[in-house]
């Protein structure tokens, strides 16, 4: 999607004239007050990215990989016996907006989810209480996430999406809801963060919708070493070991682990359009 540029005094409208009528950041207690789920595997619900419970297939180290932005967001981990899990908002009101719009993060793995298919990720939208839903995105349609093209699904690219769906069709509408949507059998883990509606969706035009960042970590194996090669500008470098536990915070493109032991590591960068992407690197 083309970046559009405003002028100053275009942008302080937009500022001045769209509402948030609903925002979660899934900071705190989860689910969040007003937020309700439910799960056909009662062990797979969706919870809070931040604790190791959450994802008892994916292990610790999923931790890293699912947590968008600030200390935690919603996600849910993948297992071998069919699940379909829901997280419902609370209900809002579209009344006197024109062009609504609904923004949130996600991050989803390529393979099994895309590719393999063995997974579903929706937003759906509900009129009336939750007894009919329409579905507004579906990840399988969502050009973000794209393959590596390595062939292996150990390396995928778990790259956060921001997404931005127009909401025009409900406006006036007094009893409105967004449901996720997480229908799945042996798939992979999901992440959703930032979750918005706007009474105008044109206050998004000013913001670089996050897109794949263009990355390259190497060497890999790598003695100690590490560089990053990106078309984004980096805000921040995190190391992780498998089990989650952060080892070194820099926001250099060089980050060194000549110190640490042999073995696989997390690295993730933190971009400073908010995206994130995560790789794996092994020190020999």
């Amino acid at each position: 999607m083309k970046r559009t540029l405003l002028s100053f005094a275009l942008l302080a409208s937009f500022y001045s004239s769209a509402q948030t009528v609903l925002s979660e950041s899934f900071e705190g207690t989860f689910p969040p007050t007003g937020w309700t789920r439910s799960a056909t595997l009662a062990s797979r619900p969706w919870g809070p990215s931040n604790v190791a419970s959450t994802f008892p297939s994916s292990g610790a180290a999923a931790v890293t990989t699912y947590s968008i932005n600030g200390t935690t967001s919603a996600a849910i981990d993948y297992s071998a016996s069919n699940n379909v899990a829901n997280l419902i908002s609370p209900s809002f009101s579209l009344v006197g907006t024109t062009n609504p719009a609904l923004k949130f993060k996600v991050v989803v793995g390529w393979s099994y989810m895309i590719d393999l298919d063995n997974g579903n990720l929706i937003a759906q939208i509900s009129t009336n209480g939750g007894t009919t839903w329409t579905t507004l995105w579906d990840e399988d349609t969502e050009a973000g996430f794209t393959d590596d093209g390595d062939g292996n699904e150990a390396t995928d690219l778990y790259n956060t999406v921001q997404v931005q769906k127009d909401l025009s069709a409900y406006a006036g509408q007094a009893n409105v809801q967004i449901r996720f949507q997480y229908t799945a059998t042996d798939a992979d883990a999901v992440s959703l963060d930032d979750v918005q509606v706007l009474t105008s969706g044109t206050l998004a035009t000013h913001e670089a919708v996050s897109k794949k960042a263009s990355l390259d970590i190497y060497p890999n194996p790598t003695k100690g070493e590490i560089n990053i090669k990106t078309d984004k500008k980096i805000k921040a470098t995190s190391v992780f070991d498998m089990t989650g536990k952060s080892l070194l915070q820099t926001n250099s493109e060089n980050p060194n682990i000549s110190s640490f032991p042999k073995g696989t590591y997390l690295v993730k960068v933190v971009f400073t359009d908010g995206s994130t992407s995560t790789r794996k690197v092994v020190k020999n």
